[in-house]
């Protein structure tokens, strides 16, 4: 059974065993304009519902799981799911002045999510985009998170500068930047003669940029002073790779590497390693120590 077919058939079965809850199909847009198949099951009178993904179960479904099988298992999920949107709901974010300290940002392409950033609040960034998300406390849902849209912004009655301002304070605080040595990382990682062929030599120093979580860490560029501080540690200007929406690689500018040559391995790293939806970029950029910028 093909994933199309598929989709059909657990759609109708979940109808049959949901009784007089609401079952609908979404087509839900994720980062980079990657699009996934979700149903949600709804309560009578209810305003929303947990969203399920269904590729995951097809993948189930392909290594022995039965349709009856699978329709269970997004049941039950759904309900586990009921409980934690119930908790959310009560967590604070219909009133901004709750919300605003859980309000994050995190670094999106531009180009990839054109069409994503007409619905919601943004700021240009070199070929990136500033786009923000409500951030729980990790005690309820494990620290999950969802976008901000254009329509929160009218309901909370907020402008951009100021949801900029308050994710340009929380990001930072809830979510710490670490520069550490990346050679060992990226050989664990890759292997010996993988690091070797893209043209990383032992004597070359890279360092990793992220947050604590390494979770949306490229944004940790946007944090002040951090990459100044940077600078006066390694002494000189430097590439910064943008090897996924996570993190990024910092190569000091020693000579060694044309920006060409690293946006080379950049691209190729991005169509090897990295999936759609967490590519950030295919560019490389250079922090410029006497500029204090960093520049495409």
């Amino acid at each position: 059974m093909d994933y199309n077919t598929f989709t059909q058939e657990i759609l109708s079965s979940l109808k049959k065993e949901a009784g007089e809850q609401r079952v609908t199909l979404h087509k839900i847009e994720k980062n980079n304009g990657k699009i996934l198949d979700a149903v949600t099951i709804m309560e009578s009178g209810a305003h929303i519902a947990p969203t399920i993904y269904l590729a995951d179960f097809y993948d189930f479904f392909r290594h022995g799981m039965s349709l009856e099988e699978v329709t269970l298992k997004i049941l039950e999920l759904n309900a586990e799911r009921q409980v934690e949107e119930e908790e959310f709901q009560n967590a604070g974010f219909e009133d901004y002045k709750r919300a605003r300290s859980h309000i994050c940002y995190k670094l999106i392409n531009f180009e990839m999510n054109r069409k994503l950033l007409n619905n919601v609040p943004y700021i240009p960034y070199l070929d990136l985009a500033v786009v923000f998300y409500y951030r729980l406390d990790e005690e309820i849902l494990n620290g999950a998170n969802f976008l901000v849209h254009n329509c929160h912004l009218e309901t909370w009655g907020v402008k951009l500068k100021e949801i900029y301002e308050d994710a340009h304070k929380n990001t930072s605080r809830r979510l710490p930047f670490t520069f550490q040595g990346m050679e060992e990382l990226i050989r664990e990682m890759s292997g010996e003669d993988d690091f070797l062929s893209l043209g990383f030599q032992k004597r070359e120093p890279m360092y990793i940029l992220t947050n604590e979580e390494k979770y949306f860490g490229a944004a940790v560029l946007l944090y002040p002073h951090v990459l100044s501080h940077i600078s006066r540690l390694l002494h000189c200007n430097y590439f910064v790779l943008p090897s996924s929406i996570h993190e990024c690689i910092l190569v000091p500018d020693s000579g060694q590497f044309s920006k060409k040559e690293l946006e080379t391995m950049v691209r190729e790293v991005n169509e090897t390693q990295v999936v759609d939806e967490e590519v950030l970029s295919h560019n490389v950029y250079y922090y410029d120590r006497k500029k204090d910028a960093l520049i495409l």
